[in-house]
């Protein structure tokens, strides 16, 4: 998906954390991100796990579409309020599984891009605070990942389980 609803989020940070300004009245989150940049990273993609939901999440998910159809079908999905909550790619194409993300929620979509590509965007997304929600590594090295915020990512989790999806992980090495 080419497009991300970058500036899309209806709530707002009511609190500029700034390291430097000791006003601010909570332990600032910066030095924490930072370190996190800094430190290379391992990911564990999202597992499609068997058993009763199998079914439901084939069900779910959208066809095959290619990248003309993708973005046509991403386009459609965001002007009824639903977004991807996870993507993979594959020869065939990519597909996806839709949801309707809760009120304030915000979130950043990304298919088939190259490794470097996706860790430029993971850390443009952990810079906002943002956690990984999906992540499907394709046979051909292409990325789909899914970044949704923070005070929302247990609800996308819950979301993703219901279809047996585990979350994707980020482990510093």
């Amino acid at each position: 998906m080419r497009r991300a609803l970058r500036g899309k989020c209806s709530v707002r940070p009511k609190l500029r954390l700034n390291y430097w300004n000791e006003t601010v009245g909570v332990t600032p989150l910066f030095p924490r991100a930072l370190f996190l940049m800094n430190t290379p990273s391992t990911y564990v993609p999202s597992q499609l796990l068997p058993g009763d939901a199998e079914g439901a999440r084939q069900r779910a998910f959208t066809r095959w579409m290619s990248r003309d159809l993708l973005q046509a079908a991403t386009d459609f999905c965001k002007n009824i309020g639903h977004v991807a909550a996870y993507c993979e790619s594959s020869e065939d194409g990519t597909r996806c599984l839709f949801w309707q993300m809760p009120p304030g929620a915000c979130c950043e979509v990304r298919s088939g891009r190259t490794k470097e590509k996706f860790v430029d965007f993971d850390r443009a997304n952990q810079e906002r605070g943002w956690r990984l929600l999906a992540l499907h590594v394709s046979k051909d090295e292409l990325y789909s990942a899914v970044w949704l915020s923070a005070q929302h990512y247990e609800a996308g989790v819950a979301y993703l389980k219901l279809f047996g999806i585990s979350p994707a992980d980020r482990k510093a090495i």
